[in-house]
């Protein structure tokens, strides 16, 4: 069989069903995840921002690939169901991978940029992205894909956070047992919580699970005082297995690699993040996940259809559950300390925000929202401390906080009503208008 076919169609309207072999659609994943680390290493310094120029030349070389190689064939269904399967996709994906390796080594380096820009603090804002990306990507399975408005999102931390600390330091295991067993943990105690909400709907929904957020808060403040008193958690650094010293970079220390430092936390966080989230994208694409989009939109319509109605919600909310206490046991480890106070009702309106302005019924939302929530705020203070005109006006230095949140509700009301398939519906747009530009000439020549 020859990689290159034609179909049966006239000429002006032919069609090339073209195959590649797998290492040619992995070679630029593979040149993005280990571009970043060569450049790091290399100290031949012959001017100024070389490496940044580098590195731009190999982000549109990597583009360009992966768009060049990927397949496509009219007659193969199969293709459609494999995950960034066009062309766009594939360039899209392989960029974004270079720019996530990328991003700890821009961070982690001595620039100073102009008018006090705070360039240390970003590495923070963006590990809390990245945390908060699959929080609000298993919200978003729950309430997006499947339509069970919960407000128990919060409660789920909680627990994640209450099985890190009596795994990884009553029990004194690793942290990295602490994750399953959270997301065991959650997964069970949202079908538990579950079940009595198969009968509820909307607000309903919503005032059962309000319920579930207090009993779970109760629970949480006997826990931590009869365990850890009133001074609250104090967790451990975590370390590196050491099967995995084999890595390149990971240098022990008397045998061990502690994950003391934000460009470690990075790494940590982006691979659990990134596998959460591989993981929805994969559920939602499946069988179980168009049931999920059937209960959603009518249930009793999904029911005539043959669906397992309350079987449906019972996996949505264990697998949003499980993630969700992977999350909140994340979070902790990576903030160190929790008391009492650490989670309130007011938590899960900042994930409804996330998920809600970055769009729901996608991954992509969650990221972007993520992005929203964090950057903003960060990037208002910088205004106004530093720009000359707004540092001397004396009212936004008095009212900052009540001046942030204002700005964020305008913004949030405004993507709302221009745009109500949020961010990321803006970036499809986008990108679909894009694509359509740079098939016009090509439609051009055809006519």
């Amino acid at each position: 069989m020859t990689s290159v076919t034609e179909t049966a169609t006239p000429a002006s309207r032919q069609i090339l069903a073209k195959r590649t072999p797998t290492w040619m659609r992995a070679l630029p994943f593979l040149v993005a995840i280990a571009s970043p680390v060569i450049l790091d290493k290399i100290s031949w310094n012959p001017f100024g921002g070389w490496k940044l120029l580098v590195g731009f030349l190999v982000l549109v070389g990597i583009g360009w690939f992966a768009w060049s190689n990927a397949e496509h064939d009219p007659d193969d269904p199969r293709l459609s169901l494999k995950l960034w399967h066009r062309a766009d996709q594939r360039a899209l994906a392989a960029v974004t991978c270079f720019v996530l390796m990328a991003i700890p080594f821009i961070l982690s380096t001595d620039w100073e940029p102009p008018m006090d820009f705070p360039w240390n603090s970003w590495f923070r804002i963006v590990n809390y992205i990245i945390l908060f990306a699959l929080g609000a990507g298993a919200f978003n399975l729950l309430v997006g894909y499947t339509g069970q408005l919960s407000m128990a999102h919060a409660a789920f931390l909680m627990i994640g956070t209450m099985v890190g600390a009596q795994v990884g330091l009553i029990w004194e295991q690793s942290f990295w047992l602490c994750l399953p067993v959270a997301a065991l943990a959650g997964a069970v105690l949202g079908v538990f919580f579950g079940i009595p909400a198969l009968r509820l709907r909307g607000l309903y929904l919503m005032l059962a699970t309000i319920g579930v957020h207090f009993i779970i808060l109760l629970v949480w403040k006997e826990y931590i005082v009869h365990q850890f008193g009133f001074s609250g958690m104090r967790f451990t650094t975590p370390n590196l297995p050491s099967w995995l010293h084999w890595i390149p970079g990971i240098n022990p220390e008397d045998g061990e690699f502690l994950i003391n430092s934000q460009f470690r936390w990075f790494w940590v966080n982006l691979g659990i993040t990134t596998v959460g989230l591989l993981f929805i994208v994969n559920v939602v694409r499946s069988r179980e996940g168009r049931a999920f989009a059937a209960v959603r939109d009518r249930d009793i319509s999904a029911t005539l259809l043959g669906i397992n109605v309350p079987r449906s919600k019972l996996v949505s909310f264990a697998l949003s559950s499980a993630l969700v206490s992977v999350s909140g046991c994340m979070l902790s480890y990576y903030n160190r300390a929790r008391s009492e106070d650490s989670f309130h009702l007011e938590l899960v309106l900042d994930y409804g925000i996330i998920i809600v302005v970055g769009g729901f019924m996608g991954i992509q939302g969650a990221i972007f929202g993520s992005i929203f929530f964090f950057a903003l705020p960060m990037y208002f203070e910088w205004m106004r401390e530093e720009l000359p005109i707004i540092s001397d006006i004396d009212f936004f230095s008095r009212y900052a906080g009540e001046i942030d949140l204002a700005i964020r509700g305008i913004l949030v009301v405004v993507v709302l009503v221009w745009r109500p398939d949020g961010l990321a519906g803006l970036w499809q747009a986008m990108k679909k208008r894009a694509l359509l530009r740079m098939q016009a000439p090509r439609r051009g020549v055809v006519q």
